[in-house]
């Protein structure tokens, strides 16, 4: 159909000022300073006053304006109130929003690991399947049934996911997001299989060695690996430290995922801290690579100290945790005991790192640590990972 020729407004004009088709009551082209915007004005059956904007003049002309009043209009006509509706949807909350005010929420209650972690399970995984713009009150049980089943081949995350849109669900009815009671995640959660994977005892021999190996090159990453070793401290813990935290008594963590703790330094710790570097103006024990800050990245040079120890079957840098456990175990303490050293909140956690190696493995990987340990100081074997 041919466009209107009469009545035609002009394409644009006096900033503040505005055309009235003379045609369809209430549509209205209003001019900006740049631009002109068509404006539907109406009022409801129950007499609410509403001003909708249609569209740019640019991209929105005359007759097609028109049609799309005349449809709004029936739909008033008729007792609906498009621009309430409009309005409505608009300001209900999205997953997006979800998100950033779930992780603020966190923020005061949570370690800022939990952050990082956790934005991360929404980026990835939450807002790629819902939508980022998927109003929160619209989200079904079978939607996060859906999620949940996608993800099944990593059940581990897959449960980490549920559990943190059961969390933020939950956050949201108590915001009024959605009704009370609403919670759409009811998932039976996958059976995990929790790693025991410890070094052998030729392994053992293996990465010490390797680790021997890399002080000259990569001093803070081989101070890194053997404290992990000989402390048997979270990855985290010792990458964070600075070296005002070495005292008398230990390692001082102000803040851990148990909160404000000491870690145990044995001899053999002391000795690996005095061989780090220290870098001039740089607090931390573990320098990263500009120098400047603590190292953050372990994953390459991981796996560069895989390849030259031979081993093939994966391991990772939190495995070093419970093969000292299991070794302080296998030494005859206790349950309570190995728990301190770790900084356990209780001695369930513990109880994981309980699969001990045998007396046999025990011994050989006593006699291949005190080898390495001769090797690295040229002489007089001592006890490695017995304290």
């Amino acid at each position: 159909m041919a466009e209107d020729t009469k009545d035609r407004p002009a394409a644009s004009g006096a900033a503040g000022t505005a055309w009235n088709d003379p045609k369809v009551p209430g549509l209205r082209l209003r001019y900006f300073a740049t631009k002109a915007v068509w404006y539907l004005f109406y009022r409801t059956k129950v007499g609410r006053q509403r001003n909708m904007k249609l569209g740019d003049f640019r991209f929105l002309s005359l007759t097609p304006a028109r049609t799309k009043a005349k449809d709004i209009l029936a739909k008033v006509a008729n007792g609906e109130d498009p621009a309430g509706e409009k309005a409505e949807a608009a300001a209900r909350p999205t997953m997006a929003e979800l998100r950033d005010k779930h992780m603020e929420y966190a923020e005061t209650r949570n370690k800022p690991g939990y952050r990082k972690d956790n934005e991360g399970l929404y980026n990835n995984h939450v807002l790629p399947h819902f939508g980022a713009g998927k109003a929160v009150a619209d989200v079904t049980e079978a939607e996060v049934e859906a999620l949940h089943f996608k993800m099944r081949k990593t059940p581990s995350q897959a449960n980490r996911v549920a559990a943190l849109l059961s969390k933020g669900f939950n956050l949201s009815e108590k915001w009024g997001w959605r009704p009370r009671k609403s919670n759409p995640v009811h998932v039976e959660r996958y059976k995990e299989h929790k790693r025991k994977r410890l070094p052998q005892a030729d392994e053992a021999f293996r990465l010490l060695l390797a680790i021997n190996a890399l002080w000259e090159a990569s001093p803070f990453f081989a101070g890194l690996v053997e404290l992990l070793c000989f402390t048997g401290a979270r990855r985290n813990e010792i990458q964070t430290a600075k070296r005002s935290w070495v005292k008398a008594d230990g390692l001082h963590l102000p803040d851990s995922k148990t909160g404000e703790k000491i870690v145990p330094l044995s001899a053999l710790a002391r000795e690996v801290i005095a061989k780090i570097p220290e870098v001039k103006g740089n607090p931390y024990l573990i320098v990263g690579r500009h120098g400047r800050k603590h190292m953050v990245n372990v994953t390459k040079p991981w796996a560069a100290l895989m390849k030259a120890a031979g081993i093939e079957e994966n391991l990772v840098p939190h495995d070093l945790r419970r093969f000292f456990a299991s070794a302080g175990l296998s030494a005859g303490l206790d349950l309570t005991q190995v728990g301190g050293l770790l900084g356990h909140m209780d001695s369930q956690t513990t109880k994981r790192y309980a699969y001990l190696l045998t007396g046999a493995a025990q011994k050989m990987a006593d006699t291949a640590a005190e080898s390495v340990k001769e090797i690295m100081t040229g002489g007089g074997k001592v006890a490695v990972l017995r304290r």
